[in-house]
């Protein structure tokens, strides 16, 4: 689970290069350039913190107007 801000979503690991991971979320979340994220992990039925993050890219969505 990644948290970003107050959002909490799921993510995928789908890449590791050096100090860097490439993760896929599950749902979409705001958040800018450079902003601190929370990675935490699911270790005997509670949620425990295993590391944190920066923001170094991400793909703008454009919202749905129907």
């Amino acid at each position: 689970m990644v948290n970003i801000g107050s959002t909490a979503t799921g993510a995928k690991v789908v890449g590791v290069k050096a100090d860097a991971a490439k993760l896929v979320l599950t749902n979409p979340a705001c958040t800018e350039i450079g902003e601190k994220i929370a990675i935490s992990r699911r270790i005997e039925k509670h949620w425990r913190l295993i590391g944190w993050a920066n923001i170094v890219a991400g793909n703008t969505l454009e919202p749905v107007q129907d």
